[in-house]
């Protein structure tokens, strides 16, 4: 894998005011591959990057999928949130990965 991460985000879920509240999480295996992904919480997604644990944004780049942005979080006053990693591109952003919300 040329940007190694122990997992990757495919795509977000977002409330009524565009929050991000869940993401599809893929954990990495070893090489260029990942497992299914699993619709998790920001807040365990936060407790994963807190442990140590790298997340990268995945985009579908036909013919396959690329390894983009890395992801942290930011704490402010009133909460925790997840965030991409200020790049030259936007399509590797958090905000523009694939909408989820017609998945429960």
């Amino acid at each position: 894998m040329s940007k190694s991460a122990n997992y990757v985000i495919s795509g977000v879920w977002k409330d009524s005011n565009d929050n991000i509240t869940h993401v599809m999480l893929h954990s990495v295996n070893d090489g260029d591959s990942w497992n299914i992904g699993e619709k998790t919480s920001e807040a365990n997604t936060i407790t994963l990057l807190k442990k140590g644990n790298v997340i990268r944004t995945i985009v579908w780049n036909y013919p396959d999928w690329a390894i983009k942005a890395k992801v942290t979080y930011v704490q402010t006053f009133e909460k925790e949130y997840l965030r991409s990693e200020a790049n030259a591109t936007t399509k590797d952003n958090l905000d523009n990965l694939i909408s989820m919300k017609a998945i429960k």
